[in-house]
């Protein structure tokens, strides 16, 4: 250990290159893995919000929740196991290009962030990527229905479908639309056997509905996966490369009496001290950047994944430094300091 931290200090400004590398290193892969997952809940935060696991949808929707319609005879079977109704309509509005109107009877559960719920039919709660376009207390004209207008009440936590805000309405509200309130889709809990022109969904086959969620994730996942592919190599290389410049200096070690078991120990404290600092200064960075963020930008930090980027950058280190340890331990203290 004593090893290990002389050694740092002695050479602290090549370690603290190879610490900066791994710095940005992370920090890249974090950025971009965290705004991959915010156009991922562009698409689908609303759907991870529905109060249920299963999905009651019409079978000509194609896991398209916004485009399903259930009739009258259906309505009846999820009211007996215990599912609720979304009505769903896309509403053009004049400063943005259209949100999707929605009243529920609690099948979507959302935190209000400022103001407050919808309590008459002329209020309206709205995701919170559209609070840089109204304030509380405006009005939002309907474009395709001259005498439709709602007043904004507040905002709530993120809450898209498919790239579009979610507005939520009371029924009265949802009337203006749609006098009878058709419901597009249930949710519940229960399994159900359904008719044949139902499909009982998940709430990931309703994510894969979505035509834009596929399209997106894949391309930006594969370079997620690149990104922590080509850190990988290079993290290893480093460290691979560092400790074998270094045989001389173990060589010598080995010639005073220092034991193999030491200089591996001192080895594996260098790695990780850079690596766990390098790596938890990149993740607090990412954190901080991202509150400040507008929320109009997708953004979003998995804490899992985190986890993951962290468990990585650590093993992938460490695989680097235990394959030089093998030649430590072959190391010949005479030939390694020039002797004959």
């Amino acid at each position: 250990m004593n090893i290990a931290f002389k050694e740092l200090k002695y050479y602290k400004f090549k370690y603290l290159l190879i610490g900066l590398i791994l710095f940005l290193l992370a920090f890249l892969v974090m950025f971009v893995s965290s705004l991959a997952q915010g156009l991922g809940k562009d698409n689908i935060s609303m759907i991870e919000n529905l109060n249920g696991d299963h999905i009651l949808v019409h079978e000509e929707a194609d896991n398209q929740i916004n485009q399903s319609v259930l009739e009258d005879k259906d309505t009846k079977l999820a009211e007996d196991n215990g599912y609720h109704f979304v009505s769903m309509k896309m509403l053009r509005i004049q400063e943005a290009s259209a949100i999707q109107l929605l009243y529920s009877d609690d099948a979507v559960n959302y935190l209000v962030v400022e103001g407050h719920e919808p309590k008459s039919d002329n209020e309206i709660l709205l995701d919170e990527t559209l609070s840089k376009t109204y304030a509380i207390g405006d009005t939002i004209q309907a474009r395709d229905y001259d005498d439709v207008a709602y007043e904004v009440s507040g905002f709530v936590e993120k809450s898209m479908y498919a790239h579009t805000s979610i507005g939520f309405v009371t029924k009265e509200g949802y009337k203006k639309v749609d006098e009878n309130v058709t419901p597009t889709f249930a949710v519940g809990d229960k399994k159900i056997e359904t008719p044949k022109h139902i499909d009982r969904i998940t709430k990931q086959d309703a994510m894969n509905g979505i035509p834009s969620f596929q399209a997106e994730q894949l391309p930006l996942n594969l370079m997620v996966v690149f990104l922590f592919v080509i850190s990988a190599i290079v993290i290893s290389a480093f460290f691979y490369v560092i400790t074998i410049q270094k045989t001389k200096e173990y060589g010598i070690l080995k010639a005073i009496g220092t034991t193999s078991g030491k200089m591996i120990t001192s080895i594996i404290v260098v790695v990780m001290t850079i690596v766990i600092l390098s790596t938890v200064i990149a993740i607090g960075l990412t954190f901080v950047i991202g509150q400040f963020l507008p929320v109009t930008m997708p953004f979003f930090i998995n804490e899992n994944l985190v986890l993951l980027l962290f468990g990585s950058f650590v093993g992938v280190s460490l695989i680097g430094a235990l394959l030089s340890v093998f030649k430590v331990i072959r190391i010949d203290p005479l030939s390694a300091i020039g002797g004959e």
